[in-house]
């Protein structure tokens, strides 16, 4: 293993010492460090590599950056409209297992996965550091190796947990195993706490933000709560009083937790290519605009509608509703992604209490809903609940499994994603994505495939 440390250490330095680009790895360096010399120095460079592959994969994920809005246009926020077809597949919920933009998804993770992975091994064998010291790096790892395992769990299903460089193929983890690796990873973040700088980074609060998230997922509204409330109470953060500020230059809040921040030199977000009209600024190919369902959820006075979406007048072609959320002016791919708000955690508390506490639902619902020039409600349930979340986390990547985790209001034996599925003549099956064809034929263990893809 000690070979594979090598290795890794001159990868990774390597990876954290130049700007993301898809041919970076084409290039290796002459000489390694020993695990046991490695200094916070070049921690902090292994750190920045995966930070990096966060941003957008590597070679093989390009346009791993659609994967940050693929989960509203499998559900109901987005729809396809251009000549992409394999985001009409997604759209539609009928992806082939060749499509190349899901093969990219698949395989996007892993990468961040691997290189969190490769850091974790590095800097425990590290004699050279101090214990607050490992704790940032450490902090760090296991939450992107757990937000990468989150990030395949909730599209693809059961897939392989693969945490070292051993090559040999393996077969798919189950569900269960996978989140239970999710939340180890995730305890093991806040027992090696990175200290919240600032939402740019990733800290001990964003390591319970994403549990927090995660047990609410798999219906534990105890821990869902608990996390979500260890995030509130911890005074770091606050819900902005101004939403469309949050997602403005400098994209600064104090409602951000942790963001993946992209940089001009970087140009690593082009979500604006594909979710703006191209008479918007920044400019863009209209190829991915709002659904309307959308646009009728937003309540009168709901100060996220103009936050979010902008109407092209019917006099321009290809008019409609489209996001500008990912709204870069200059064009050069500078904006973040947005990954854990506080409102969020809110949201969380709310849901959780709704049966056991109604009264303390309605508190913690109220100020997420007040903070959004809307009237504070008198009463509420599961689905207003999923409502708020629609219409707060549009465009933010949690929308289908939103979907998938609630049940329908008319059919509470279904979904509300397989009610949808069924609307448009798809069935239950389609909830997941298709492990793609290209890593089944790198690794037959990933046979069988998801019910209706074989």
């Amino acid at each position: 293993m000690k070979k594979n440390i090598f290795k890794s250490i001159a990868f990774l330095l390597l990876a954290g010492t130049i700007v993301s680009c898809d041919n970076k790895l084409e290039l290796y360096p002459q000489d390694s460090v020993s695990p046991e010399l490695v200094t916070s120095a070049e921690a902090e460079k292994l750190l920045n590599g995966v930070y990096d592959a966060v941003q957008n994969g590597n070679v093989g994920s390009g346009y791993a950056y659609l994967s940050y809005v693929t989960e509203d246009l499998s559900a109901d926020n987005l729809k396809y409209r251009a000549t992409f077809f394999q985001h009409g597949e997604v759209d539609n919920n009928s992806i082939l297992t060749n499509n190349v933009l899901v093969s990219r998804y698949f395989n996007f993770p892993y990468v961040f996965i691997q290189r969190s992975s490769d850091l974790i091994e590095i800097v425990n064998n590290s004699t050279s550091m101090s214990d607050a010291e490992k704790n940032k790096f450490l902090g760090s790892a296991y939450f992107f190796r757990a937000y990468g395992y989150y990030r395949l769990v909730t599209l693809f299903g059961a897939v392989p947990i693969v945490n070292n460089r051993d090559i040999v193929q393996v077969p798919r983890n189950s569900v269960e195993e996978v989140y239970a690796q999710i939340i180890s990873d995730l305890n093991l973040a806040i027992a090696n706490p990175a200290p919240y700088v600032n939402s740019n980074n990733v800290s001990v609060e964003a390591a319970k933000a994403l549990l927090a998230r995660v047990y609410l997922i798999q219906g534990d509204k105890v821990n869902a709560k608990k996390y979500a409330l260890e995030v509130i109470n911890s005074g770091k953060f606050d819900v902005a009083s101004s939403y469309e500020d949050m997602f403005k230059a400098p994209y600064e809040s104090k409602e951000h937790i942790f963001k993946v921040a992209n940089t001009a030199t970087e140009g690593a977000n082009a979500l604006d290519y594909f979710l703006q009209h191209s008479t918007m600024p920044g400019s863009g190919r209209a190829e991915l605009p709002v659904d309307e369902s959308l646009i009728a959820a937003y309540e009168e006075g709901d100060e996220r509608k103009a936050g979010s979406v902008t109407w092209i007048p019917t006099t321009v072609t290809n008019s409609g509703w489209y996001t500008h959320k990912y709204q870069d002016a200059s064009g050069n791919g500078a904006h973040p992604y947005y990954i854990l708000r506080l409102s969020e955690m809110y949201l969380i508390v709310a849901e959780c209490d709704l049966t056991t506490n109604p009264a303390n639902a309605l508190t913690y619902l109220n100020k997420v809903r007040t903070n959004r020039g809307l009237k504070a409600k008198s009463s509420a349930d599961l689905y207003d609940i999923i409502a708020e979340r629609r219409v707060e986390f549009a465009f933010e990547n949690l929308r289908w499994t939103d979907m998938r985790r609630t049940p329908s209001k008319a059919n509470p034996s279904k979904s509300m994603a397989t009610e949808f599925l069924e609307a448009k003549g798809r069935s239950k099956n389609d909830e997941l994505y298709p492990i793609p064809q290209s890593a089944i034929n790198t690794n037959p263990l990933l046979l069988p495939n998801n019910e209706g893809y074989n």
